[in-house]
């Protein structure tokens, strides 16, 4: 060995194990070591930098579309609006007004349609000789109800509630137990459950079956991604993925299926949170040829029309839960449900069921809920059956999203969509209806489904203009379509 002097004292010189001289030094000098760091200042960097090839998705999957696809269908529709016609009960209950009278005569009662109820023509709730019943199991016959010129000869004194007899939804009721009717008050449901006629007399007039109307629009959603020629030609440490084009070291691929995906993200939030727009002042300059029209999406279709549950802050029980299926029961919901919960929902729900499997006083075993061992309860349960009815819970990612609905101040955490998986039978074809469905534009031969396209001189083989860049287009005109509302449930917790 060697010994060399240094001006901080002397140190041993030997080879490395590459077999490379190795001189340790307390000032910097050029050595084979450092010599590329010496002559940055004058030559740039010459290292070349260890990037790692793979581009690492920090939140995974970050798409949100699936629901639509996966629990509806899609239909065609050559309109803009759309619309389709649903079964109503066949039998009746109404509310009472908030005033009620009785009239003078042997021991009647004079009452009035909830004006919420009537539908102007009172034909829909009662007739002459039906017997209805009160909430107490009190049965009584009518003997007179609303016309043209209100109530019939022979009842002189006006129901004493501040509206003339002219009124619609007016109607006379005597008790069948030969008493004044008791605890008879403003909002109480009334059930109309028979008839009954006197010997000899006609057939009553009949009852026009009742139908509910629905109908929703179509929206036209855009996107766009452009990148220049130039651009396009600069590569990337890593490699990125597109579906459509393939992957390689190029980040417009990257730029092109971000833009994709967001697309098809609001193409699904639309479907979801959408509603229709009903300023057409306000929204009449915003696009030329036609207003801005919306489509109501599942939840307001949820929130409007079909059933909901507000837990507030409070954790949620068995009684609630309870509550829920005897709701979906009254309302003839489906036997299978599909849940889609926010993130402290589906908690709630894992920590209740959780808490159900001790076999205790008030407890819920296997049996309760008709699980196999292989299907046992657990904190991260995905499916449960109480009182007949299947629910397969699944959390839902939009409704967490740091940036969408999960954003600070936003509730939707706490929100559960209960969405019947079952199908109902055309009336007249026989054709298995879905729950709910997408609506999208289309005619022989052109469907605006989800079109694509690309324009542009750069990076295509055909090129379409002379503008030195490439644009990816993305458009679809759609609308969500909702059936049976009454199978629908919305759950809040605050």
């Amino acid at each position: 060995m060697a010994t060399v002097s240094l001006a901080s004292g002397s140190a041993t010189a030997g080879f490395g194990s590459n077999g490379m001289l190795i001189t340790p030094s307390a000032v910097r000098v050029a050595t084979s070591e450092n010599y590329v760091d010496s002559i940055t200042a004058t030559s740039g960097d010459l290292h070349k930098r260890d990037v790692d090839e793979k581009f690492i998705k920090r939140y995974g999957d970050q798409g949100i579309t699936g629901l639509l696809e996966l629990l509806g269908a899609k239909k065609e529709t050559n309109q803009t609006n759309f619309e389709h016609y649903e079964e109503a009960f066949i039998h009746n209950s109404f509310r009472l007004r908030a005033a009620i009278g009785t009239i003078t005569a042997a021991q009647s009662l004079g009452l009035t349609v909830h004006a919420s109820d009537d539908d102007g023509s009172g034909r829909t709730y009662v007739r002459v000789n039906d017997i209805v019943m009160f909430k107490n199991g009190d049965l009584g016959l009518v003997t007179q109800t609303h016309n043209e010129t209100g109530f019939g000869s022979g009842v002189t004194t006006d129901v004493d509630d501040g509206v003339a007899d002219a009124t619609a939804g007016k109607f006379v009721v005597i008790p069948y137990n030969g008493w004044t009717f008791t605890s008879v008050a403003a909002g109480d449901y009334i059930a109309v459950v028979g008839t009954e006629f006197a010997e000899g007399t006609a057939q009553p007039g009949s009852r026009s079956p009742e139908v509910h109307e629905y109908k929703n629009n179509v929206m036209i959603i855009k996107d766009s991604f452009e990148v220049t020629g130039s651009e396009a030609t600069n590569v990337v440490y890593f490699k990125v993925e597109n579906e459509k084009m393939g992957s390689g070291y190029l980040w417009y691929l990257k730029g092109e299926a971000d833009t994709y995906r967001r697309f098809q993200d609001y193409s699904e939030l639309m479907m979801i949170i959408g509603e229709k727009a009903t300023d057409d002042t306000g929204f009449a300059g915003l696009s030329t040829g036609s207003n801005v029209r919306g489509t109501e999406g599942l939840l307001p279709f949820i929130e409007n029309n079909g059933q909901s549950m507000d837990l507030g802050s409070a954790s949620m029980t068995m009684a609630d839960w309870d509550a829920i299926v005897k709701s979906l029961d009254k309302y003839r919901g489906a036997k299978e449900n599909a849940l889609y919960a926010g993130i402290n929902l589906s908690l709630d729900m894992d920590d209740l069921l959780a808490s159900q499997t001790a076999v205790s006083a008030g407890g819920a075993n296997y049996g309760t809920f008709n699980n196999s061992k292989d299907m046992a309860v657990q904190l991260g349960f995905n499916s449960f059956t109480r009182g007949g009815y299947t629910f397969h819970k699944k959390t839902y990612d939009l409704f967490n999203h740091p940036h969408l609905l999960g954003a600070t101040g936003f509730n939707y955490n706490g929100y559960g969509m209960v969405i019947p998986m079952d199908t109902r039978r055309d009336a007249k074809s026989g054709d298995a209806i879905p729950s709910l469905r997408i609506r999208y534009k289309a005619v022989p031969g052109y469907s605006r489904e989800m079109e694509h396209w690309l324009t542009g001189s750069a990076v295509l083989k055909n090129k379409t203009n002379t503008t030195d860049s490439l644009l990816s287009h993305y458009r679809t005109e759609r609308g969500f379509e909702g059936f049976a509302p009454n199978r629908f449930m919305l759950i809040k917790k605050s």
